[in-house]
This record gives structure tokens, sequence and C-alpha cells, in this order.
């Protein structure tokens, strides 16, 4: 069984998925790589080690000695000021004494930080990836890609265009009024990032990562009794005092008290007062410091994370995305002409989802293969705008009593590209090659 968990944490390592970034990915994989570690090494000491050591009486022989521990430890105990006298005030945790029934649960505790860690993540999974397109398939395709042989680089590169395009047709069309309603609602709620379901669905799982980091103090505190929120700034303070930064007895005492009574026939009950130790404690103290200083990294981390990416899709930061690869790609002067068309690529064309989606691809794989599927896109898109153009005026030529679409244009209907355009037509254009 250890194995198989062993297994299970080794692949939540592993570089298969490829549709987010690092600051998601501090969550999903490191945060719950993390909670495994610590999972194993208190469950080890837990169920293989021993947690709790007591005093018994001295009339209680060695047998006595196992069950006064075994029921210590599967009830609460609980700890008492050194400079305090130990009087039957204090039996019960009452009157100033402090209940730490919260050990035996800890690594329950850290398995449900871990599921709701990765609740972000599998929400993307289920509900992001079939809003429009698969993203990780398209992106794990791109990846297998030999960069070696520039034509089937090519070739590959305009399939994945025309199944972009193809994502986007089947999106638009056959909607019920609800997910119309739906897209609608969450497109318009993203106008600040362009628009698009994908992108207010990515957007979504961002708060939810950041609700997670910070909702993990509330989590500890529930569960734990204690002020975890300043658990960390006192583990600070005894470091930089010189003390014994884990000293204070009300978090992860050392030495508790357990009280229980043996039973008698009739109602001759004896009852029992008993000191132990909690070695598990020293475990718990420092897992526990150094996870708080984790919360605090993976809470600015996806913050910040948050402010890059709302920046990255802004207005600015879409097209100036878009600049960039289509000037190292494609040779764009930017005149009047490609600037109109410019604006109507970046928003009609791809939107926010689309330039989501190249964002993605830059990440996961690298910005050369981003910018030449980039550029591939803007020849289809440029294409398919001259020919709305070349068929418009040859409906209109009443010596032609033939009409073509620009569909079927750009594939090749018709007599092909090459009857009705050429690289005058388009001098900006790259003519694409036809499948």
């Amino acid at each position: 069984m250890l194995y198989d968990l062993i297994g299970v944490y080794g692949k939540v390592g592993q570089t298969g998925r490829n549709d987010d970034d690092v600051y998601d990915r501090y969550s999903h994989r490191w945060t719950i790589i993390l909670l495994g570690v610590f999972i194993i090494a208190i469950s080890a000491k837990q169920f293989v080690g021993t947690p709790i050591e007591c005093i018994p009486p001295a009339d209680f022989g060695g047998n006595h000695k196992t069950y006064v521990e075994n029921f210590c430890w599967i009830h609460y105990t609980y700890s008492v000021d050194d400079k305090t006298a130990l009087t039957r005030d204090f039996v019960r945790g009452a009157n100033g004494s402090h209940k730490t029934p919260y050990y035996i649960w800890i690594p329950y505790i850290f398995i449900a930080a871990a599921l709701f860690t990765y609740l972000p993540a599998w929400l993307w999974h289920v509900i992001g990836h079939r809003a429009t397109f698969d993203v990780p398939a398209m992106i794990n395709q791109l990846s297998k890609m030999k960069l070696t042989n520039p034509e089937d680089r090519r070739s590959n590169l305009t399939i994945m265009a025309k199944h972009y395009e193809k994502v986007e047709q089947y999106s638009r069309s056959n909607l019920r009024v609800t997910d119309n309603l739906f897209k609608r609602s969450m497109s318009a709620l993203m106008f600040f990032a362009g628009g698009g379901v994908l992108t207010g669905i990515y957007f979504l799982i961002k708060i939810f990562y950041l609700m997670n980091a910070i909702g993990q103090f509330f989590l500890m505190n529930h569960f734990l009794q204690i002020d975890y929120w300043s658990y960390g700034q006192k583990v600070l303070y005894g470091v930089f005092t010189g003390r014994d930064w884990m000293e204070n007895k009300i978090y992860f005492p050392r030495i508790v008290y357990c009280d229980f009574a043996i039973r008698y026939l009739g109602d001759n009950n004896l009852n029992y007062t008993v000191q132990c130790t909690l070695p598990v404690n020293l475990y718990n103290e420092r897992i526990f410091a150094f996870y708080w200083f984790w919360l605090i990294f993976l809470t600015c981390a996806t913050f910040y994370g948050i402010i890059i990416w709302l920046g990255q899709m802004s207005y600015r930061g879409r097209r100036s995305f878009l600049k960039k690869h289509l000037r190292i790609n494609r040779e764009l002067a930017m005149t009047q002409h490609e600037r109109r068309l410019f604006d109507a690529f970046a928003d009609r064309y791809l939107g926010g989802d689309g330039i989501l989606f190249l964002r993605l691809v830059a990440k996961n794989t690298n910005p050369v293969v981003a910018g030449e599927l980039l550029g591939i896109m803007w020849d289809r898109f440029v294409t398919r705008e001259n020919a709305v153009v070349i068929v418009a005026s040859l409906a209109n030529n009443e010596n032609n009593g033939k009409t073509l679409d620009a569909d079927t244009y750009l594939n090749g209907g018709g007599g092909g590209p090459g009857k009705f355009i050429d690289d005058r037509t388009l001098p900006f254009n790259q003519p694409l090659k036809q499948d």
C-alpha cells in the first residue's frame, strides 16, 4: 500500500499536463507532492513508530502500560503550563488546560488539504477542456512535432490551425438557448481579456487557486483549533530571539497528561492521571511551520501570477504578443490595410480564447512553435479576407455566371486559389500549401 501511495504522488510530479503555467503548478503539483511527503512521514511515525509514551502507575505491569498508551492515544490529552500545579481542577481539560485532540487526525487533515488544492485543477480538466477545444491534446500534439523537418512542421501547424477554425465554427453553431446564454454571459464578463468562454473559465480557476491558498489557513485553524495565522510569526520570533521556537505548549505540546479510570465490580472505580510525551509532535511542529511559510509563498505567487495574467490578457498585452510574433514570422509594415486586418484578426478570429491558447502553447512548448502557428493562422485569415473581396467582385461581374464562396475558394474549390489569386494580390501574404 505504501508503494502504491508513493507511485500515485510520483505521477503527480510528472510533466504530463500542458495546459497551465508555472503558478498553477505550484498548487496542483508541488503543493500536493509536499503534502504527500508530510502524510507519509507522519503516518510512518503514527502507525509504524511510537507516537506516544506514558508513565503508568507503579502497580501497572507491561500489558497495562500498553493499554494506557493506547487509551491516551485514541482519546484526547491536555497540556498544562510547567509553572502551574497539576490539580484535579485541570482534569478533563478544564480551568486553563489546553486540549490536544487533533494529532491523531493530522494525516487526514493533510489529505483534506491535498483534495482542496487539487480541486481547481480537476475543475479545469473537466469543465475547461470541454468548453471549446481540448487544450492539452492540441499542445501535446504540437510538442511531438519534429523540428528538424520544416515541411512536416508546417503541415502539422496547418492542420492545427484548421482544427482551431473548425472548433470555433462548431462552438458558434448548434447551441442550446441555455448554453448560448451561459457562453455569452461568460464572454461578456471577460471583456477586459478579449472575451471567450475558455478565458473566463481559466481566470475563474486561477481565482480558485488563490482562494485555496488563503483558505488553507482557515482549514488549519478549524481542525487544529489554534491561531495558525500567527504561527509562523511566533516561529520567526523564537528563531531571532534564540529561544526554543517550539516551546509554546499551546500549539504542539511535547508533554501532555491523560486521565482514565479503571472500573471494578460495583461502584469501585479508580481514577488515574498519567504523564505522557508525544514524540510525534516533534515532527508536527516543524512540518506545520514549514507549511505555513509555503502557504505564504503560494499565496503571493498565485496572486502575482493573476496580476501577470491580467497584464498579458489586457488590450495592450494581447496586441503586443501578436505583433511581436507576427513581425518575427511575417514581414508586416502595419499599413492602414494591414492594421484593419490585424484588428479583425485579434478581435474576431482569435479573441481571448485564441490568444490564451497561443500563450499556453508558448509556455508549454516554446515561443518558436507558438509564433509559427500564429503566422499560419494569420496567413489563413488574410487569405480568407482577400477571398471574400475577390468573390464579391466576381459575383458582381456580369460576364461570370458562376458564384463562389470564400470557404470553397480558400480550400481550393472552383479551380483553386491559383485561378483567382496570385502573389501580387496579397503583397504581404505567403500562399498556403494546399493539402
